[in-house]
């Protein structure tokens, strides 16, 4: 064991005095990590950024002034409207997230719609319960459309004239009220009559289009009912998977750590090929040194390399906010991921008979793992058939233990699939890499 140590000693102190391999073990993956984290942003952000709001509406009144009131909202650019039958299925949309909200204006809107006097309409709104920022803004869009529906009123006389005759009629079938309000009220609706007819004459008299009437702002015209629309987010969505993350540093983090290990694993398979080739191993042979044990101080200083890695990666992203949630499990994940890399590292060491055809099938190989695995992008921002595809990558497996432990709040049984298969695949690997060297050496 003594002489494993010192080999491993030995490989680590040239892989330190090589600038250029201790910058893309240790340099490189820093810079990846800052460059990742700073693109993505605030990952558990919910906010909507500059894209439209998009809401469905269930018509229940199927009146004019129910369609004037769709039709003003879907001027506003904000929104993105869409009109659903059913409403089982626009509270659907909601629940799982294809709708921000929901509304519904129920039988009898259009009988008091903009109207300054009278009990107001009522529209119910379900809106998703993470959204709070949107619901209060659509809350406005909704007073902001209502108001609208006022100067359609007395834009429209047939409109108003049918409004002012049921509100008559109305007014006689009531028999609470007393004379004197009654009364009153009749006063009332003869002088609406007549400034409908006065404003509908000077339109006719007029070329120019006449606006809306102003002074709306004051006025509330419609009651607000909330509707419970409670989303159930499945965990293992994107979303859901999104909503666990502290920092923005919980993905990139891990993206990093991975692309040094991937240097770590390059280098020391380039180190093996190179010693084979300029006789350093048959040298080491002629010395009271066993072929175990030169394989296993290579296999020892990978090791230690790929841990200090994670170790140091973990310690930068606690600096600038990354909080593990558990340590044990990321110790459990860091020593699984190590020892798989050590075993691919021996099976690229064999890929060649020279450093440069080493060199160029390990970053071949290593590249390819990158790319689907999530090193460049999250496995959760991929398609799903991408997502299907990288179960093959080594890459994947390992994120997926160091972020199970860093914000994913893994169990220990649920870190023993990724950790069993890095345990697996570097098993298989360290096998077949000591097998071809005992031969070719």
């Amino acid at each position: 064991m003594n002489r494993i140590l010192k080999m491993a000693m030995k490989d680590l102190k040239l892989l330190l005095r090589d600038k250029m391999g201790a910058f893309f073990i240790i340099g490189f993956p820093i810079l990846m990590g800052l460059f990742f984290g700073l693109i993505m942003g605030n990952m558990g952000s919910t906010g909507g950024g500059g894209s439209q709001m998009r809401i469905c509406i269930v018509d229940q009144d199927n009146s004019s002034l129910s369609q004037k009131f769709i039709e003003s909202f879907q001027q506003n650019e904000s929104v993105e409207l869409k009109e659903m039958a059913d409403l089982e299925t626009a509270r659907e949309s909601v629940r799982k997230g294809q709708r921000v909200a929901m509304l519904v204006l129920t039988e009898g809107f259009g009988e008091t719609a903009g109207v300054f006097w009278g009990e107001a309409p009522t529209i119910q709104i379900g809106a998703d319960p993470s959204r709070a920022a949107e619901s209060a803004m659509l809350q406005g869009f909704v007073m902001e459309a209502i108001g609208s529906l006022a100067g359609s009123r007395f834009q429209d006389q047939d409109l108003m004239n049918d409004f002012l005759e049921k509100s008559r009629q109305d007014l006689e079938d009531n028999e609470s009220i007393s004379v004197a309000n009654r009364l009153l009220m009749k006063t009332f609706l003869g002088s609406v009559e007549g400034m409908v007819e006065s404003i509908d004459a000077l339109q006719t008299e007029s070329d120019e289009s006449s606006a809306a009437p102003g002074g709306e702002e004051g006025f509330q015209f419609a009651n607000i009912e909330a509707i419970d629309v409670t989303r159930t987010i499945d965990p293992k969505s994107q979303r859901g998977q999104v909503m666990k993350m502290k920092s923005r540093w919980d993905v990139s983090f891990p993206q990093a750590m991975m692309w040094g290990v991937l240097a770590c694993c390059a280098g020391f398979a380039i180190s093996i090929a190179q010693e084979r080739t300029q006789g350093t191993l048959t040298r080491l042979q002629v010395a009271p040194v066993s072929k175990f044990e030169i394989i296993g101080g290579k296999a020892l200083a990978c090791f230690i390399s790929v841990i200090a890695v994670i170790a140091l990666m973990t310690v930068l992203g606690i600096q600038l906010g990354m909080r593990p949630k558990n340590f044990p499990l990321l110790i459990l994940a860091a020593v699984c991921v190590s020892f798989c890399f050590v075993g691919i590292m021996m099976v690229m060491s064999v890929l060649g008979k020279t450093e440069q055809s080493v060199n160029g099938a390990g970053w071949a190989i290593n590249m390819v793992m990158a790319m689907l695995g999530g090193c460049m992008i999250p496995v959760m921002f991929m398609p799903q058939f991408m997502q299907s595809l990288s179960v093959v990558s080594p890459i994947r497996w390992a994120i997926l233990s160091i972020e199970g432990a860093i914000w994913r709040d893994f169990s220990f049984t649920e870190m023993l699939l990724p950790c069993g298969i890095l345990l697996a695949i570097g098993a298989s690997g360290v096998a077949v890499g000591v097998q071809v060297l005992k031969r070719t050496t």
